[in-house]
């Protein structure tokens, strides 16, 4: 960058002033009538203007995008915490869900068993009923 710089100013230099080098900048301190180090100087020294200028800017930038990150980190860890913590209550439902389907299952098979159970008491009730009538009449 230094050598690029060094190149321009003495490009400039040998040209003769900044107008005639085709360098058109309006805020420049360079006139026709400066010494040629003195060109070099205003130049570094406008240069140097600049990087403050632009290391402000890229500071304001990086604060801001820090700012983000940092708050964005926050959230996201926080989101991150309450899904394990969500997962576990899952799991845990899963589990008693699971121990209640096989309380049912079992409960299932028992009423199932006993319904069998009353229809063939029912059946048996309603022939002996029906042998009663038929001995009745």
């Amino acid at each position: 960058m230094a050598r690029w710089t060094l190149a321009v100013g003495l490009a400039l230099l040998f040209a003769g002033s900044s107008e005639s080098a085709g360098v058109k900048n309006a805020t420049s301190a360079i006139s026709a009538d400066m010494r040629p180090i003195r060109m070099v100087i205003t130049l570094i020294e406008e240069m140097k203007v600049q990087c403050e200028k632009d290391a402000e800017g890229d500071l304001a930038a990086y604060d801001k995008f820090m700012c983000w990150c940092q708050t964005n980190e926050k959230e996201k860890g926080k989101a991150i915490e309450d899904g394990k913590a969500h997962v576990e209550e899952l799991n845990t439902f899963l589990e008693e869900a699971a121990a209640k389907e096989g309380e049912l299952k079992t409960l299932i098979a028992s009423l199932e068993k006993d319904i069998e159970e009353d229809k063939d008491a029912l059946a048996t009730a309603t022939a002996t009923r029906e042998k009663e009538f038929e001995a009745f009449q």
